[in-house]
């Protein structure tokens, strides 16, 4: 790459130097074919000939301001390729001409002999060395061709410089570099230039045109297939070299047959080794899809040049376009070409195709409905364009999505149908059906020829093998797998496919997320049940057994279909609000504190109507707790009046029940002495990230509770009881109240 451009760098100098070099008046010339004359277009206002009128008709020039040394000038002259020229004689009057001019804009001074509306006029100007400024468009087109095509074509040549078609493709380049080089110093000419350098320049340019064309078919004889032995290559050259031989010695019998014929005839024997190629490799989907775009590349980019330059000269008619602005089409070739035979991203190149060749089609159809309309009903361009781009727009353009269906894209299913395929698929009663569901939809969507598990670990979906293989993760159960052969081999895998595979795996996991934390859910839904059941309900019912006392067992009997209630009522309803739970409370507790009493002091509040849910830890932690204060209030206070307020306070749900009896010794509360109730009370707090706090008071004692609305469950959650010791004592000793049974 660093010699490849070493030799561009080289070359454009070159180029620049021989241009810049030759002498001009610093006008624009136009070549008027039907009255055989040049006139001034336009002129530079930094240059020579600054100041004159346009348009004029410069008649002649001459060295003197005499009109007998004066030389006339010919629409001819201007001629851009000197090969469009029927015949050698006329070729060598051409060039007698340049020569001639060339040698006039040599001298000192030049006098232009100029018919103005106002009559004949002359003009004396000192030429001067063009410069950057006056170089038309087609030579910076030839120029960036040159460069364009010789660097891709050493770029192939780096990538695999071991084999025979990447050097004949960077050969090719080559030789089209030599072609716009040679072609852009004299065709860029502003005048005339020596008629023996042209001729030389005019030699070389032929040598990169069937040079070119020599490597293009000596590589589609190769690529991708091999359709001869390496050894027969040289037939090629032994055929259009010697004629390129008779055209530069003149022994052909006229330019049309040693220059523009075989050219058209290179043209020709490409296209039918393309087709060639194709029908040898229909089975070969990689072979297939590098071929769709160099034969595309070649056809659009050669043909068209063949075709808008070269093939009018054999019907003796003016190329269609300027020479120098057709050598773009080159740059196109050499861009797909490279993609072609260095096998990049084959998988795509099929889409491109499609896309190239619809948007061509659609550029012809509009030329030809504009000259059509032009031609027969003798319309105005503008009119003419108009209705051309309403017919493509209207008619062409809404078939574009069925033609894309028909020739390119494979069968999709619709949105809510694949989501459908992949809830199935992620919902299967089994871990082997869903794996088998998971094979069927992939076989569904890419139609593939095999489907087996991967050698190696497959993270995320890629296309391997240029196309021939798609990888996918592990999904559905199922690990890792590669998709061989798309379509039954009929195509490779695209970009697309890439995509909707990794939509896929992406819809299948999140799917599989939800499904398996719905499962977790329920497990922890029957564990929490489950363990509920045991520690409350039946703690309580086997404490209940070894009851002597009938009330005690009645007593008992009923806390625990409280605890039922409470653990049923949580599960009926997904998050019971707060006022329905304190109202229940309040009635619950009235009724428990009437039997044994006991005098309710359970004030309204705000927090009675508040429809705040409450999660089923919440729930049950709030109501568990309540109903064992309640209880220990009930069996060891010796209360006459209980006073309870309840409420949400910011994010915590806060208790407080306060009771006029003996009180509570706040040591033994803590000591290790106490019972099984306090003890409950302190394990399920504690995995709420509750608090509770007991003060002794004068008389009786209050205990208050906060929980977490949102309750984040931690076995070993902290816990805090703050015992606060009154000073009111009966008979001069603090009082105790048991823990409970």
């Amino acid at each position: 790459m660093q010699g490849a451009t070493l030799l561009c760098v080289v070359a454009i100098t070159l180029v620049l130097w021989a241009v810049l070099r030759q002498p001009g008046l610093g006008v624009t010339l136009a070549a008027d074919a039907a009255a055989n004359r040049v006139t001034i277009a336009a002129v530079d206002t930094l240059g020579p000939a600054r100041g004159l009128a346009v348009p004029a008709t410069l008649a002649a020039i001459g060295a003197t301001p005499a009109p007998s040394d004066a030389m006339t000038l010919e629409a001819g002259d201007l001629i851009e390729e000197p090969d469009m020229l029927e015949s050698y004689r006329g070729i060598d009057r051409f060039m007698a001409r340049q020569s001639k001019l060339a040698a006039l804009l040599q001298a000192p001074r030049v006098t232009l002999h100029l018919a103005t509306p106002g009559g004949p006029a002359i003009r004396t100007v000192t030429p001067a060395t063009r410069d950057l400024r006056n170089l038309p468009l087609a030579f910076w087109v030839q120029l960036v061709t040159g460069a364009g095509t010789l660097l891709i074509g050493a770029w192939v040549l780096a990538m695999r410089p071991a084999e025979l078609v990447t050097r004949l493709f960077a050969l090719s380049g080559a030789m089209v570099t030599l072609a716009a080089y040679t072609a852009a110093i004299y065709s860029s000419r502003e005048l005339a230039l020596d008629g023996g350098f042209i001729r030389i320049l005019s030699a070389l340019n032929h040598v990169g045109t069937l040079g070119f064309g020599i490597a293009m078919i000596a590589m589609f004889l190769r690529y991708p297939r091999a359709l001869a032995p390496t050894s027969t290559l040289w037939i090629v050259p032994a055929i259009f070299v010697p004629w390129l031989v008779a055209d530069i010695t003149r022994l052909a019998p006229n330019q049309l047959v040693g220059t523009q014929l075989p050219a058209s005839i290179e043209m020709l024997l490409i296209i039918v080794l393309i087709g060639l190629q194709w029908m040898v490799n229909r089975r070969d989907p990689r072979a297939r899809a590098a071929l769709n775009w160099l034969g595309l590349s070649v056809i659009i980019g050669a043909g068209a040049f063949v075709a808008l330059v070269i093939t009018p000269a054999l019907f003796e008619s003016a190329p269609l376009t300027s020479q120098g602005h057709a050598f773009g089409f080159f740059l196109l070739i050499y861009g797909g070409i490279a993609l072609g035979v260095a096998r990049y991203r084959l998988f795509d190149l099929s889409e491109w195709t499609f896309r190239v060749l619809f948007y061509t089609a659609g550029m012809l159809l509009l030329l030809a409905i504009d000259a059509g309309l032009i031609a027969i009903l003798h319309l105005q361009h503008e009119t003419s364009l108009g209705i051309a781009l309403l017919a493509v727009g209207f008619v062409y353009l809404p078939l574009r999505s069925r033609l894309w269906r028909r020739f390119a894209a494979r069968n999709r299913l619709k949105d809510h149908e694949l989501f459908r395929a992949v809830t199935d698929v992620s919902f299967a009663a089994s871990a082997h059906e869903r794996a088998e569901r998971w094979r069927e939809l992939l076989n569904r969507l890419f139609d593939p020829l095999a489907i087996e598990p991967a050698d190696h670990a497959v993270d995320k979906v890629a296309i391997g093998r240029e196309g021939l293989e798609l990888q996918l993760p592990p999904a559905a159960d199922t690990p890792a797998v590669v998709l061989r052969y798309a379509a039954q081999g009929r195509s490779l895998f695209s970009r697309s496919d890439q995509q909707l595979a990794e939509e896929l795996v992406r819809m299948t996991r999140t799917i599989e997320e939800g499904r398996s934390a719905y499962e977790r859910g329920s497990v922890e839904e029957r564990r929490r049940i489950a363990r509920d059941l045991h520690d409350d309900v039946g703690a309580r019912l086997l404490s209940g057994l070894y009851k002597t006392d009938l009330d005690d067992t009645h007593r008992v009997l009923r806390e625990a279909i409280a605890d039922i209630r409470t653990i049923v009522s949580g599960l009926a309803t997904d998050q019971p609000p707060l006022g329905r739970t304190i109202a229940a409370l309040r009635h619950e507790t009235g009724e428990r504190l009437a039997a044994a009493g006991i005098e309710l002091h359970w004030p309204l509040a705000r927090d009675d109507d508040s429809t705040t849910a409450l999660g089923y830890q919440t729930y049950r932690g709030f109501t568990a707790a309540h109903r064992e204060i309640v209880s220990n209030v009930i069996r060891h206070a010796r209360a006459g009046n209980v006073t309870v307020t309840a409420g949400q306070h910011g994010e915590t749900l806060c208790m407080t029940v306060t009771d006029d009896g003996i009180g509570i010794d706040a040591t033994h509360a803590l000591g290790s002495s106490r019972g099984n109730g306090l003890r409950g009370l302190e394990r399920r707090l504690a995995q709420l990230g509750g608090t509770l706090t007991i003060v002794r008071q004068a008389p009786g004692t209050s205990v208050a509770i906060e929980i977490p609305m949102h309750v984040a469950p931690a076995a070993d959650a902290g816990f805090s009881v703050t015992a606060a010791a009154g000073h009111a004592m009966t008979d001069g000793t603090p009082h105790s109240r048991g823990a409970g049974p």
